[in-house]
């Protein structure tokens, strides 16, 4: 994936370099709305970072986008008495996720121009919805493998971590297929979420020139809009919709959705697995299986998921606001089981 980015009039650009005219330089761009450096985050908080590279002795040829999760993303079932926990026992394994590998194709507008060219390069992101850290590390390569990397740490702390279930809220934006320029938003808008986790992934993390099977594992429901004037969500199984090629994404995760007569009010007192279970048990198929159909606010969806280990996880999920037209958004709270 090649991306053609215009470059802007940039602000003060952090981080000194180590050596005199290396052969790549990297900045993360520190301006009011960026993340730059450490900082703390709300769980699932939108988060942008620019990044900023040149190259100083030949082209710039690759970035590379690198997150450690630590503790992992799952989310903690914590025993009984909860003294009882022990972080080094029952807290999940470090989890690292390769965010963006891609070639690059840098632009040369400064006068005179670097011989390396220049890159911009905006990543949009969600925090963790889990307790812990995650560090995002940016590295630039050039032609002849000189590299450059920054890298920061963004901290979150769930406030009800201890109950019995996870809860978090996502938004998803999903693009038009008849939206001018569609490829390129695509590229980069959150669209692919995991369930248990709440972790969002944009398109070029999860699709690219080369299978990215490690995170396309993860993906539990994506989100799609045809025209803009009606947003629908749909299982990684369901290929009548997706339209791709086995070679694109050969393993695809089914994902039971339901509909439900829950009202936002019961969705709101629905606190155990049991009531998860038992709202998914009570619901009914959608027509298409493995897609939705057209999402409504206050819409409560009933869904159940069986990962790669095994594990079997259900949840609800809430539809709380859809914005339609040219750059539609459905945005919404789920419940799900925590599988011990």
């Amino acid at each position: 994936m090649r991306f053609r980015l215009l470059l802007l009039c940039l602000p003060v650009l952090l981080g000194a370099c180590s050596k005199t005219n290396p052969g790549v330089q990297l900045d993360l761009i520190g301006a009011t709305g960026l993340t730059s450096g450490n900082r703390t985050a709300s769980p699932s908080d939108t988060l942008l970072t620019r990044v900023y590279a040149v190259g100083n002795n030949d082209s710039l040829r690759r970035l590379r986008i690198v997150v450690n999760y630590e503790p992992g993303l799952t989310p903690i079932a914590y025993p009984t008495p909860l003294s009882s926990f022990d972080p080094a026992k029952n807290a999940p394994e470090p989890q690292e996720i390769v965010y963006l590998d891609s070639l690059i194709k840098p632009a040369y507008k400064s006068t005179p121009p670097f011989p390396g060219g220049e890159y911009l390069f905006n990543n949009s992101f969600a925090a963790r919805t889990t307790s812990g850290t995650e560090r995002w590390q940016y590295t630039i390569t050039d032609k002849q493998g000189e590299t450059a990397s920054r890298a920061y740490r963004i901290t979150v702390r769930q406030s009800d971590s201890a109950q019995v279930y996870h809860r978090y809220t996502a938004l998803l934006r999903p693009v038009p297929g008849n939206r001018l320029r569609a490829d390129s938003l695509r590229a980069v808008r959150r669209v692919f979420l995991n369930l248990r986790t709440g972790l969002l992934l944009p398109k070029f993390a999860v699709l690219s020139r080369v299978p990215l099977a490690a995170n396309q594992a993860l993906v539990d429901l994506i989100a799609l809009s045809a025209d803009g004037n009606s947003v629908s969500l749909s299982s990684p199984s369901d290929a009548r919709v997706l339209n791709l090629s086995n070679a694109r994404w050969p393993t695809r995760r089914t994902t039971v959705l339901k509909s439900t007569i829950l009202s936002d009010t019961n969705f709101a007192n629905a606190n155990t697995a049991a009531a998860f279970t038992s709202a998914f048990a009570a619901g009914n198929d959608f027509p298409a299986v493995t897609n939705t159909g057209p999402l409504s606010k206050n819409q409560v969806i009933a869904f159940q998921v069986q990962d790669d280990g095994g594990a079997v996880y259900t949840g609800l999920l809430l539809v709380t606001n859809i914005v339609l037209g040219t750059s539609p958004t459905v945005a919404c709270t789920v419940k799900v089981q925590k599988v011990p």
